[in-house]
């Protein structure tokens, strides 16, 4: 089922004689997704990439987990009608045609996230595809294998032919929704699964998505618990307060993350005090994770603006915290994660989990409290959930004395200022203490008149907050209170300016984005005229097609007329023929009674 691929371990399905039982675990690839791939190869590689399987096809193989140990769940491309559960027609009958639009023509542009160029979409009537998401000949295909696979892995768990299973698939799925292609996603895999479980008799089916951006497609086509980055960047949703709607309120969980450094204890924290009291309040009969590496330690900083350091002892741990859930009936999906090492080692570590190892015990959770923010967030999201789940609310109250009584002294005075000038350095700057509320943010104006520190109290709150250092190059020593504060607001100058310098920065790229959009509209505009002129030949052809059909009606009812005459002609020439041997012989007989008669 795998093949050897830039110097990847070669890795080959074990054919025949294995069956799936009760107590395997079955895995589900198919090398035909590794086809799906940018339109053309580039000094810098989309992060979604065919590699990811690759590696971690390599690292499965390396550890003699698969195959050998799980069964092979062959694909199949899934089918319109299956995918009509999830999206609409228009948007399933875009994707094909996008691929193959792809196929003849490509269109690229410079509006992505990442900083390389991403093929773009065509904006196809009744669905939308965003320009991050490239597509080539091969991604629609790519797309229904994918979706086929999590919906026989689907059935397979659930009817109890295998007990668990992870889906090796690609393109990815939780940000696509009912009628939108996004975030590198076509079609949702998850979604797809999770309603071919209820088909075959599951009750409620629990999806749960830890991957780092917001699963905002499966979020608008159902409710889910979902643990991702608190709205800072793609797609920007995902907030706590997002509950779900039109009756389903309380069956969307939304944990956003809002710093950088979460990692371990922090999920599983999260974990402990949210989605386990809701899942097991939930009581599903099936239970699907969206398992996004890109929280992992490693990952590209460029797919966030927050640090994450989950490792794969820390997925793995989540994984077998699940799977007490339902009798294990589990299903793990692929979504993003893009440091191949990192998106590798973790799902190797959750596949042993599914295989029924242990769980890597080198967490210290039972004596490593959270972080500050994560108690925060965790708060937040029980006081919001505990009017769906009342089974939180002692948890909560208990957690809400723990955040109170941990809760550092802060000075009575509610807002502090400092002018600090330094050279020709003229800047201003808001700092806010993260785990303080908002009245405890400090306000530094620097004015370049070349006066000495007013408040410096508030500097050296600045230094504290900022972490700031003096210039190493210079010699401290000699230096007075009042000088070491002066070194410390130069440092925050410096901070500052380069600050402004990185803003200035981004605006520029802002003013070339929008003129690269402004361009992608005209060819769009172009593009549209182009279209319309297509379906005025189309229109064309049409009413020459319908002419062409009467005439050969016409032409049909001519034959017939000619074959009539024809047959009448033959006819009246056989009718002549026996007119003239009557003729013939009656002169005949009337000579000879002439004869007779003289």
């Amino acid at each position: 089922m795998f093949c050897k691929d830039n110097g990847l371990t070669q890795v080959e399905e074990k054919r025949g004689g294995s069956s799936p039982s009760t107590s395997s675990t079955a895995v589900g690839f198919d090398e035909r997704m590794l086809l799906h791939s940018e339109f053309e190869v580039k000094e810098l590689p989309h992060v979604e990439r065919p590699d990811r399987l690759r590696a971690i096809a390599a690292s499965l193989a390396t550890a003699g987990v698969f195959p050998g140990r799980c069964f092979p769940i062959h694909a199949r491309e899934i089918t319109k009608q299956e995918l009509q559960m999830v999206h609409t027609s228009e948007h399933v009958d875009a994707v094909d045609t996008t691929s193959q639009l792809q196929h003849r023509f490509e269109f690229t542009c410079n509006l992505s996230s990442f900083g390389s160029r991403c093929s773009s979409f065509f904006p196809l009537s009744g669905s939308y595809f965003t320009s991050d998401t490239y597509a080539n000949e091969y991604s629609a295909r790519a797309a229904r294998l994918a979706a086929g696979l999590c919906a026989d892995l689907a059935t397979e768990i659930f009817s109890g032919r295998v007990k668990n299973g992870f889906a090796l698939v690609r393109p990815p799925g939780h940000h696509a929704g009912i009628k939108d292609a996004m975030g590198f996603c076509l079609h949702n895999n998850a979604a797809v699964a999770a309603l071919v479980a209820q088909a075959a008799g599951a009750r409620k089916v629990l999806i749960v998505d830890w991957d780092v951006h917001h699963g905002n497609g499966t979020q608008e086509i159902f409710e889910k618990t979902n643990l991702h980055e608190g709205g800072k960047f793609y797609p920007g949703t995902g907030a706590a307060n997002e509950v779900g709607t039109n009756g389903a309120e309380g069956y969307c969980v939304n944990v956003p993350w809002s710093c950088s450094g979460v990692g371990d204890r922090d999920y599983i924290y999260a974990f402990q005090h949210v989605v386990l009291p809701i899942a097991s309040a939930f009581s599903p009969d099936f239970v699907i994770v969206s398992a996004g590496f890109d929280a992992a330690k490693g990952d590209p900083p460029g797919c966030c603006k927050i640090s994450f350091i989950v490792t794969p002892a820390g997925y793995s741990r989540m994984t077998q915290m699940l799977g007490d859930l339902c009798g294990g009936k589990m299903l793990v999906i692929l979504e993003g994660g893009y440091n191949l090492r990192s998106i590798s080692s973790s799902a190797t570590a959750v596949i042993k989990v599914l295989l029924g190892e242990n769980a890597e015990n080198d967490l210290p959770i039972a004596t490593a409290p959270p972080s500050r923010a994560c108690l925060r967030t965790v708060l937040e999201v029980m006081k919001i959930q505990m009017k769906f789940w009342p089974s939180l609310a002692t948890s909560y109250s208990k957690l809400l004395s723990e955040w109170e009584a941990s809760r550092p002294e802060k000075r009575a005075e509610p807002r502090r200022e400092a002018v600090v000038t330094q050279g020709d350095v003229d800047a201003e700057a808001v700092v806010v203490d993260e785990e303080a509320p908002s009245e405890f943010a400090f306000n530094f104006s620097y004015s370049g008149d070349g006066s000495l520190l007013d408040d410096k109290e508030a500097c050296g709150e600045l230094f504290r907050l900022f972490r700031l250092e003096p210039d190493p190059s210079r010699d401290l020593s000699p230096l007075d209170e009042t000088d070491l504060y002066n070194e410390y607001a130069l440092s925050a100058a410096r901070s500052i300016a380069s600050v402004n310098t990185m803003v200035a920065e981004y605006e520029n790229a802002l003013r070339t984005a929008r003129a690269d959009l402004e361009e992608q509209k005209k060819e769009l505009e172009e593009m549209a005229a182009l279209r319309r002129e297509l379906e005025e030949e189309r229109a064309k052809v049409g009413a020459m097609r319908l002419e062409k059909k009467r005439m050969k009606k016409e032409a049909k009812v001519l034959k017939s007329e000619v074959k009539r005459l024809r047959k009448s002609r033959t006819d009246y020439v056989a009718r002549e023929k026996m007119y003239n041997e009557v003729v013939v012989k009656s002169a005949s007989r009337f000579q000879k009674m002439r004869s007779r008669l003289y």
